[in-house]
């Protein structure tokens, strides 16, 4: 015997309904899931954004200063606010390191303004000519150390 074609049409409705639930709570959590990640992607972008910027303020500056051999107080000012949250964004070691950049071009400079005396003597003059070549050494070596040092935070690996 057949069943009341009106209540099987009841119980498929009610059993679809019962069936919707799971359904709607499955894609609402993927959904979700999906909201966590590209969050978390984007968190990961922007910290690598502001890792770039100190990354470039410091090839920057290593630039200036080693093409000019001096310093100038609006890069001094330009580098120490591109690069003031590297001990946050990056590590102590590498926010030393951006310090020790500005050290370094300060003594280039200072070392370069007591070259310009003209009462100096020779012998003075000698060694501090030799600090200032070592000092542009230096300087023209940390276009391979900066790259190598910001390495580790810029990878793209975990973007």
């Amino acid at each position: 015997m057949a069943g009341d074609p009106q209540s099987t049409w009841a119980t498929v409705v009610q059993a679809s309904a019962a069936a919707l639930s799971p359904v709607i709570a499955v894609v609402g959590g993927w959904i979700a899931w999906q909201q966590v990640r590209i969050n978390r992607n984007k968190l990961k972008l922007d910290r690598f954004e502001k890792r770039f910027e100190i990354y470039e303020a410091a090839m920057s500056f290593a630039a200036k200063v080693s093409s000019s051999g001096s310093l100038q107080a609006e890069w001094t000012h330009d580098f120490q606010l591109k690069t003031r949250g590297a001990r946050f964004l990056l590590n102590k070691e590498l926010a030393d390191y951006l310090d020790e950049i500005l050290m370094k071009a300060a003594d280039l400079h200072a070392t370069m303004r007591f070259l310009e005396s003209p009462t100096m003597p020779e012998s003075k003059r000698e060694a501090l000519a030799n600090k200032w070549t070592g000092l542009q050494r230096w300087f023209n070596d940390q276009f391979k150390a900066i790259p190598d040092k910001f390495a580790p935070f810029l990878s793209v690996d975990d973007l």
